[in-house]
């Protein structure tokens, strides 16, 4: 009754849409490894073919990896759909059926494909990790980090803790400027299309001033823009994004786009305006999505990849990320080869 699939149409890889999000749920999956952000992603940014891995037992979805793959030199290279765009991603299997996950990355690491994964959250089982693949060369590295807010409460409760004595300085003193400064601080919430269009001229607006200051990746912009817009106003439409605007008065100060997942409030992208950085205005609005998170039943604000210092005074844990890399050793050193290239290429 067990049968696995390899899917290569984006049109049958939308059909598993329900399947897939219940499946997701049953793991507790992130973001990142769900239909709006995978598809969304391959339609817009994906090159190369589509292959979904699908395991059924009779009817029901009982594990799946979103991955794509493409040719490189001589190389047919597997990797996950978000490849390159900080996604923390995972292989979907169901408890109790990790013989499907097996079954899964036996069919994705077919003879002659190397599997290039990074960021891979450390949950399910991984190639090597069973009998099927044991025999599988794999190389498996801690890549990097993200820290995690648990939420017991709202903002000040969190602010509270002993152990957040330098965040809660840092939030005093924001409120004390702006009070010396005449200056009110608010925060609008987008969890409607109506109130998203209002808000976006704001978020980009935002962007563009935090990105002349500091660039780091416009992802309202370029060959990201569509890719990006389309997440926003899908995922608001649907429940699964939420967009929240911090304001200096009537100016746009800082900005967060948040995916959501049941428990979860993943971070995505974060910017503020450098001109009002005086007032901490990151900070202060990361204090209103640890009251909407309270509010509305989110146990965990996940701030997703990187150490930063500003994300180490807010959490008070972390977990690992990890890259992995499997295929026949010739294989595996012509890919790292043509990687070394363009590093040299673009520095």
């Amino acid at each position: 009754m067990r049968r696995c699939t390899t899917i290569s149409r984006l049109d049958d890889a939308a059909s598993l849409h329900d399947a897939w999000v219940e499946l997701a749920d049953a793991c507790g999956a992130g973001p990142f490894a769900r239909p709006l952000f995978a598809l969304t992603w391959w339609r817009h940014l994906g090159q190369g073919s589509l292959m979904v891995v699908a395991v059924h037992d009779g009817d029901q979805l009982v594990a799946l990896a979103p991955l794509h793959q493409r040719r490189i030199g001589p190389v047919q290279v597997v990797r996950w759909l978000g490849h390159g765009l900080g996604t923390v991603a995972e292989a979907l299997v169901r408890p109790g059926h990790d013989d499907a996950g097996e079954l899964l990355w036996a069919t994705a690491a077919a003879r002659g494909r190397v599997l290039d994964l990074i960021e891979c959250r450390d949950l399910g089982p991984l190639p090597g990790q069973g009998p099927i693949t044991a025999r599988r060369t794999v190389a498996l590295h801690e890549r990097d980090v993200c820290p995690v807010i648990d939420v017991h409460g709202d903002a000040e409760a969190h602010l509270a803790d002993p152990a957040c004595k330098r965040v809660r300085r840092t939030v005093r003193v924001a409120r004390r400027r702006l009070a010396e400064a005449g200056h009110t601080f608010g925060v609008r919430v987008a969890h409607d299309p109506a109130t998203l269009e209002a808000l976006l001229p704001d978020v980009r607006r935002v962007f563009d001033v935090a990105e002349a200051d500091r660039p780091r990746q416009h992802l309202l912009d370029g060959e990201w823009a569509a890719f990006t817009s389309a997440i926003i106003h899908d995922g608001v439409a649907t429940g699964g994004v939420l967009v929240l605007v911090a304001y200096v008065d009537d100016v746009a100060a800082a900005f967060d786009i948040v995916l959501l997942t049941p428990g979860t409030m993943s971070s995505w992208i974060g910017r503020f305006d450098p001109a009002l950085a005086a007032f901490s205005p990151g900070h202060l609005l990361q204090c209103a999505g640890l009251d909407w998170a309270d509010a509305h039943g989110y146990t965990t604000i996940d701030l997703l990849l990187g150490d930063s210092f500003y994300k180490r005074l807010w959490a008070g844990r972390s977990y690992q990320t990890l890259e992995l890399l499997s295929g026949p050793a010739p294989a595996r050193a012509v890919l790292t080869g043509v990687g070394r290239l363009r590093e040299r290429i673009r520095a």
